[in-house]
């Protein structure tokens, strides 16, 4: 029997999020915004890796971005690029949640 479109967007949404490396990002992402070194750090992934899977998953509508002024010491004065969590994370989730009760 084939998916409703519906089913389909949700196994494809589903697909992305849980990747082995998307997961912890968003996961990161949900507790505050970081920018990609921190990511990185926090990952203990090369920064090539993490700014791949974070186009994806900007692209996809998991995470935002924006240009910050940094105040640390380190990069005072500097643009940053800060990444965080989108509402849709949270509705994924659920659904995977409501799928698992399901079974």
């Amino acid at each position: 029997m084939p998916f409703s479109p519906h089913q389909q967007s949700g196994i494809q949404y589903t697909h992305i999020y849980r990747h082995a490396v998307r997961y912890p990002l968003v996961e990161l992402l949900a507790d505050e915004p970081m920018h990609i070194s921190e990511l990185s750090r926090a990952m203990s992934e090369e920064r090539r890796l993490v700014a791949y899977q974070l186009l994806t998953l900007e692209e996809r509508g998991f995470v935002k971005s924006k240009y910050v002024i940094s105040e640390l010491d380190k990069s005072k004065g500097k643009a940053l690029r800060v990444y965080t969590a989108t509402d849709k994370v949270a509705d994924v989730k659920a659904k995977l949640k409501n799928g698992l009760e399901r079974t």
